[in-house]
């Protein structure tokens, strides 16, 4: 048995979507996969029961049969962290090695899904650096590219797992650093004894988020559009300049969102008219009859929330850079980014799968 565990250092990698990517292209090829999410913490509720969002996403997708009470066997809770605080939260490495001994059943290979990054659940015993020698596992890095750290967070994970590191997945690297990728970024891995698996382009269409799970996750209120939920978010502009600047600015972006006062018509009225994916309007302030009346006309969404600009912007801003690949559109987007781009030749080999009867 397999066990390839996927954890990042520093968070917003791409994680769960290099999971869906991988897990899809493993089934592909023939392999019996299996899923578990050791620490749950993307809070989601499902079958009347607390879970993880990204477990439960997963579950449906590889079209696994396992409890999701095994499919994710911890969930962050406050309730959990109270308990871990006061007295201990029990032998939670226990209760993740039961699951996984039911998950793996029948199964060629499973795939484990950290957390945020490796060090969250250390509270717990149950962080990507206690769990990866618990079980065995081998782990497979995804970073997202990042100017400031580059190799940095690959070295300090290849000194914490040791051998059970087989390598490292680039995620999200800009068009203008592809060339430094792989002229020497590559070469100074692989020189350090860190084979570099794979390193994805940015694709903006997978760090995107439609407009009705946008306006979930927000808490907001549709006013109008709902038949346009669909719509995709890529980008959020913040409306508080005046009208003119507003436009040259909203000229500039494409499936663009704009967070702005409901009192603020001008900038209401100048979105509209660049084409913006949707109005998010801030305050509980309702928007004019007038303006709400347009955008009917132009199916727009708007979406109401009672938060002041600067809270929604923030929190709207960090919904959609931690957006989840769901879409089909996006599931096909990621299937031919995995082709292109991951070495699957190579990780079989490391991870002992070849002879498993991956077809390459």
């Amino acid at each position: 048995m397999v066990y390839l565990y996927l954890t990042s250092q520093q968070g917003l990698a791409g994680l769960h979507t290099l999971c869906i990517g991988l897990g899809m292209r493993f089934r592909e090829d023939g392999f019996k996969v299996g899923y578990l999410k050791p620490l749950g913490n993307r809070y989601h509720q499902e079958e009347g029961k607390v879970t993880d969002e990204d477990a439960a996403f997963m579950r449906r997708t590889l079209e696994l049969e396992e409890e999701l009470s095994d499919i994710c066997p911890v969930v962050l809770t406050p309730k959990l962290v109270n308990e871990s605080l006061k007295d201990g939260a029990g032998d939670l490495l226990a209760r993740v090695r039961e699951a996984l001994s039911r998950v793996e059943r029948g199964k060629d290979l499973v795939l484990l899904q950290g957390a945020y990054t490796s060090q969250q659940g250390r509270m717990l015993g149950i962080s990507a650096f206690e769990l990866v020698p618990a079980l065995g596992a081998k782990v497979v890095l995804v970073e997202r590219f990042n100017d400031a750290y580059l190799a940095d967070n690959v070295l300090l994970a290849r000194d914490r797992f040791g051998e059970a590191l087989l390598g490292v997945i680039y995620n999200m690297v800009p068009a203008n650093r592809e060339s430094l990728v792989r002229e020497l970024l590559v070469p100074y891995l692989e020189r350090h004894g860190i084979p570099v698996l794979g390193a994805l382009p940015h694709e903006r269409h997978l760090a995107s988020i439609n407009v009705a799970d946008l306006a979930r996750l927000l808490g907001g209120k549709m006013l109008c559009g709902e038949e346009c939920g669909g719509a995709m978010v890529e980008d959020l502009v913040v409306g508080a300049m005046s009208q003119e600047h507003a436009l040259s600015v909203f000229r500039k972006r494409r499936n663009f969102c704009v967070v702005t006062g409901g009192d603020r018509s001008d900038i209401q009225l100048a979105a509209m008219e660049a084409g913006a994916s949707c109005l998010i309007l801030t305050g509980n302030l309702y928007p004019s009859s007038i303006i709400l009346g347009k955008a009917e006309e132009m199916a727009m969404p708007v979406i109401l929330v009672s938060e002041d600009t600067f809270t929604t912007a923030e929190r709207a801003e960090m919904i959609i850079r931690s957006a989840r690949t769901h879409e089909e559109s996006k599931l096909q987007v990621l299937r031919r980014l995995v082709r292109e781009h991951v070495d699957l030749d190579r990780l079989y080999a490391l991870a002992g799968l070849k002879a498993l009867g991956a077809k390459g």
